[in-house]
């Protein structure tokens, strides 16, 4: 009896001592996996739930599309285009091309920024070889200084071939225009996308003596840009033609290199040659307009919208030019006159006549010399429709 009592209580000392092990075991045990991710996600913010789930631990779904401060959709990015003009701010040109921006950053609600650098991403030759390599995105060149790389206006740089200067709109706008538009496209790899408007034509600037006749100035060195008709012209007015790049001509006025100048009138206030020259004889003998244009592959990387838009500002922008550009003029020779002593004389009929004699010969003499690029028979129709 005493040895069965004796078994019984070994028997019951060594099921509690196995009971103890067992529950000592199962308080030091690993946590799960599951418990061990959970622990090692970083504590989310105090009122948020963890990424992917609910307060409730429901899923949720992916996250929502960018922001703004105020919860409403985050801006598009901005298209930013650099545009080079030739001229100061002040020049008509400059003015123009500010009025295109405008358009378009309204029309694109501010999507699409044509941001405008004034005189300092070259002179015209070299904005256009720029914007046509893609270095620059927008630029300009006048119809005489496309010369260089085209034969698209040389029937525009005839001299006398228009009598009023929205005439050269009205043909630009015509058969004759659209054709040169394209050959001006082509020939230097561009995207054309309005005229720009000087609001005059070319006139003759002297440094030191007043002109009036062709006979004034005889003999006198005269700046030209580097455009056969331009060549031929004055030097059927028995000057000599001298052709010098637009950026260096206040200094070559300055120095005497050359005794005068055919330039427009916008460019000679805004880059004040008055400073250098005292005489002037208005004559509008040459049209002059500006060609502004983009990258093709610049344009072509827009979108649609942006494309249209584009478009609309530019001829919205003619427009306004043609409109506006030469009443700005004739306000600003008034203002330069009363204020610099420069003498801007009007010819009479007859001394007109002199100037515009020379017509005929310098017609017949660049389609001899440009045979088979310059249309003869269309720069007389285009004379003609104006009677």
């Amino acid at each position: 009896m005493t040895r069965s009592v004796f078994g019984l209580g070994v028997l019951v000392s060594l099921l509690l001592a196995i009971a103890v092990t067992v529950l000592a075991c199962a308080s030091s045990a690993p946590a799960t996996p599951t418990a061990a991710k959970a622990a090692a996600q970083p504590t989310a913010p105090a009122g948020t739930s963890p990424a992917g789930t609910s307060p409730a631990g429901a899923a949720t779904a992916a996250p929502a599309a960018p922001t703004s401060a105020a919860g409403q959709p985050a801006a598009k990015a901005v298209v930013e285009l650099r545009a080079g003009s030739s001229s100061p701010k002040e020049h008509v040109l400059s003015v123009s091309t500010d009025d295109f921006a405008e358009r378009v950053k309204k029309k694109t609600n501010g999507e699409v920024n044509v941001r405008v650098f004034y005189g300092a991403l070259g002179a015209e030759q070299q904005l256009a070889q720029a914007v046509a390599s893609g270095s620059v995105d927008m630029g300009m060149v006048s119809n005489g200084n496309a010369a260089r790389f085209t034969d698209a206006f040389l029937v525009y740089d005839l001299p006398f071939l228009f009598k009023e200067f929205d005439s050269v709109f009205k043909s630009l706008e015509g058969p004759v225009g659209q054709k040169a538009l394209a050959q001006f496209e082509k020939d230097l790899g561009i995207k054309m996308l309005y005229v720009q408007s000087y609001g005059w034509g070319r006139d003759i600037y002297v440094a030191k003596k007043a002109v009036k006749i062709p006979d004034d100035i005889k003999g006198l060195k005269i700046r030209v840009v580097s455009s056969p008709v331009d060549l031929a012209t004055v030097k059927a007015w028995g000057a000599n033609p001298t052709p010098v790049d637009y950026g260096q001509l206040y200094t070559a006025m300055q120095q005497g290199t050359v005794d005068g100048e055919g330039l427009p009138l916008s460019p000679f206030h805004a880059d004040k040659h008055y400073e250098v020259v005292k005489y002037g004889v208005r004559l509008g003998y040459q049209s002059a307009v500006e060609m502004f244009f983009i990258n093709p592959k610049k344009f072509a990387s827009l979108s649609p919208q942006h494309q249209q838009a584009m478009l609309e500002a530019a001829k919205e922008a003619q427009e306004w030019g043609r409109k506006n550009l030469p009443g700005y003029l004739d306000k600003v020779v008034d203002e330069m006159i009363k204020t610099t002593g420069f003498q801007y004389y009007k010819p009479t009929t007859e001394e007109f006549a002199k100037w515009s004699s020379v017509r005929e010969t310098v017609w017949k003499q660049v389609a001899e010399e440009q045979k088979g690029k310059l249309d003869l028979d269309m720069a007389n129709q285009i004379f003609q429709a104006q009677q």
